[in-house]
């Protein structure tokens, strides 16, 4: 086993945190990009495909996250 760039306690702490953070801050963002095109008022459609890419970018996130942990620690 090799080090990695954190001890393995810090990185799942970050593992577990930062995918949140970050889909929330890309779903901020795709929310007011859709106010700005739809002219300040976003569609019932556009809500609930944006519902859909958070759950898949979240899970991308972890999957990514814990997938460097593993290699990074593991392999």
């Amino acid at each position: 086993m090799r080090p990695g760039a954190l001890p393995i306690s810090k990185q799942i702490l970050l593992d577990l945190f930062l995918p949140p953070v970050g889909t929330m801050v890309w779903w901020f963002m795709a929310r007011g990009w859709a106010g700005v095109v739809q002219g300040g008022k976003t569609t019932e459609t556009t809500k609930q495909r944006q519902k859909y890419e958070f759950w898949i970018i979240l899970s991308a996130a972890y999957l990514l996250m814990f997938g460097i942990t593993a290699y990074a620690y593991f392999f």
